[in-house]
């Protein structure tokens, strides 16, 4: 009996033994594969196969996974190419390090045997991303001691990036966290309703404007808690140098520099501001903001 194209049976010839062991051999991978399956322990690594028209990056994005650490754990040399039927072993949780569990700052110090691709890996960030924001002419040659700056900093290190990056325009570091504390209470996820992002709820298009006039680099605020912080900083740095006044400079942080020049200090903004400095006296004294009862 022969099998045809559709899958309908018909009578006729003899099945050929060359068609015979093709079968036999496709039953037997079919039953190695689905055995070796069933013998991943739940929580353990996730197997993907790929189909027609997958790419490395599309399945790393479903995943959550970083597309060089998936690459790596399964032995792909091109990360472009792939092949339809070829199973990738998937880390648990995408394989990428939860941010609490990561070293506590936005920059890394190169330790012994570490590697640029398994520091990209244990923040669960792309190669690229690395590449993109440190001047490594050789990704291949990192230097113990050497300070890598990771985007997307973990929230643990925020009041840390806070002052670093006040330091850098010289301005009061409890000020700042401060006023972080009080945009979004130093939670990179929050997002406004008109579309601010981050600890220092940035606009993109504040963003876009810092990153071209103040800072002089691309700011990538929504990826990288620590761009996210530095756009807010240099803007404040630019509001105080232009309004001579600390208050003023917090009134238009929040309302913007044109509706107060337009309106003037909205009351909400007057409480804003109220907020902000009674936080930053509060983080003078004790070291750390108020935490509501």
């Amino acid at each position: 009996m022969e099998v045809g194209l559709g899958g309908v049976e018909r009578k006729g010839k003899p099945m050929a033994r060359s068609e015979r062991w093709r079968r036999a051999t496709i039953g037997c991978c079919a039953a190695v594969v689905a055995a070796l399956l069933s013998a991943i322990p739940a929580g353990a690594e996730d197997v993907h196969l790929i189909r027609p028209g997958d790419t490395l990056s599309g399945i790393a994005a479903q995943y959550g996974a970083p597309v060089e650490l998936l690459a790596q754990q399964n032995g792909i040399a091109d990360p472009d190419v792939i092949y339809a039927g070829q199973q990738l072993v998937i880390p648990p949780s995408g394989g990428g390090t939860p941010a609490g569990d990561g070293p506590d700052t936005g920059f890394y110090t190169v330790q012994p045997g570490d590697t640029l691709w398994g520091i990209a890996a244990r923040y669960g960030v792309s190669l690229n991303t690395l590449l993109a924001v440190n001047p490594i002419v050789d990704p291949n040659h990192i230097v113990v001691g050497q300070q890598i700056r990771v985007p997307g900093a973990v929230s643990a290190s925020i009041p840390e990036l806070l002052a670093q990056h006040a330091a850098g325009y010289g301005l009061d570091p409890a000020l700042v966290q401060a006023l972080a504390w009080q945009e979004s209470g130093w939670q990179q996820q929050v997002v406004s309703p008109v579309g601010a992002v981050g600890v220092m709820q940035v606009t993109p298009e504040t963003g876009s404007w810092v990153g071209d006039y103040l800072v002089g680099r691309p700011l990538d605020i929504s990826g990288s808690v620590s761009d996210n912080i530095l756009a807010g900083v240099a803007f404040l740095h630019w509001l105080i140098a232009r309004s001579g006044s600390l208050e003023l400079a917090l009134a238009s942080y929040n309302q913007g520099p044109g509706s107060v020049a337009r309106y003037g200090v909205f009351p909400e903004t007057q409480q804003f501001v109220a907020n902000v400095l009674a936080i930053r006296d509060y983080i003078a004294r004790n070291g750390v903001p108020p935490v509501a009862q």
